[in-house]
């Protein structure tokens, strides 16, 4: 069995929208919604935990009608890790394994879920990440350092694949170093807890709507796969 804990609790400063992007709407939906209706499809998604931003609860609760998958709303902490620590303290202990995701991918490829997943099997800790297309500039006082080998490099995207031992003892050996806030990303709260984190090569478009521009993308991608259905 396999949870996705959906991650809502962002306020969407850097997109100066007035409200927090995720739920923003695009033509007739909220972006959240879009991302629902994405991973609802995940045949080996069993439930969802939507971890919402406070002020949004009555819309969170009001999406958990309309996605059956949905079985619990919870409430976002004041950093990404601790709404995901949230949203874990959600799932059954049961569970085999677990997703995290960014409500704010709505492009994400289904295929990428069910290969994590599938991972899971042998691996205890999966991220997604693409490659970088761009030079990797090295800047010093302003200037550039020196230009890297890009193909050493990769950029982190979404989801991540836990099984959810593996998760559970992420967050707990967080939370007993009083580190939970104080490291920015999941996975490397996971590799102070021991674990390798293994990668899985996305090379495919993952949009992460973070700024206005991007909401525009959005906007012209969903029209484009609205006139193809």
């Amino acid at each position: 069995m396999t949870t996705l804990i959906l991650l809502a609790g962002g306020i969407g400063k850097r997109a100066n929208l007035g409200l927090p992007k995720q739920y923003y709407r695009i033509e007739e939906k909220m972006i959240i919604e879009y991302t629902l209706e994405n991973v609802s499809k995940v045949g080996g998604i069993d439930r969802l935990i939507l971890v919402s931003n406070p002020q949004f609860m009555d819309t969170a609760l009001e999406l958990a009608e309309s996605f059956p998958k949905i079985e619990t709303v919870t409430i976002g902490g004041k950093t990404r890790n601790e709404s995901m620590y949230n949203g874990f303290k959600e799932v059954p202990p049961g569970e085999t394994k677990v997703i995290v995701h960014d409500a704010v991918r709505p492009f994400t490829p289904r295929w990428v879920f069910e290969k994590i997943i599938d991972l899971l099997d042998e691996m205890d800790v999966v991220t997604t990440v693409n490659p970088i297309t761009g030079n990797l500039i090295e800047l010093d006082n302003g200037k550039v350092k020196r230009i890297h080998d890009r193909s050493r490099y990769a950029m982190g995207e979404a989801p991540t694949g836990y099984r959810y031992d593996a998760l559970k003892k992420t967050l707990e050996t967080a939370l007993s170093r009083g580190i939970l806030n104080e490291i920015p990303h999941d996975i490397l709260l996971a590799m102070e807890a021991g674990f390798n984190v293994h990668v899985l090569h996305c090379n495919c478009f993952n949009l992460k709507i973070t700024f206005r521009e991007d909401v525009e993308i959005a906007r012209t991608l969903i029209k484009v796969l609205e006139e193809q259905r």
